[in-house]
């Protein structure tokens, strides 16, 4: 799954850089900033909440 800066996020999660592995949280509904690198293109996903 591949993400990128300025998209709105799906799902609220750990989005990890793909360039770096730098961690950004990102929730649901809100833009994917740029990591804290200035990459903008993140490869995985991680830790997405349960439904309750």
């Amino acid at each position: 799954m591949a993400a990128h800066a300025g998209e709105k996020a799906q799902k609220t999660g750990d989005f990890y850089c793909a360039k770096c592995d730098e961690k950004v949280h990102v929730t649901s509904g809100h833009t994917i900033p740029k990591c804290p690198n200035g990459h903008s293109e993140y490869e995985t996903r991680r830790n997405e909440p349960g439904n309750k």
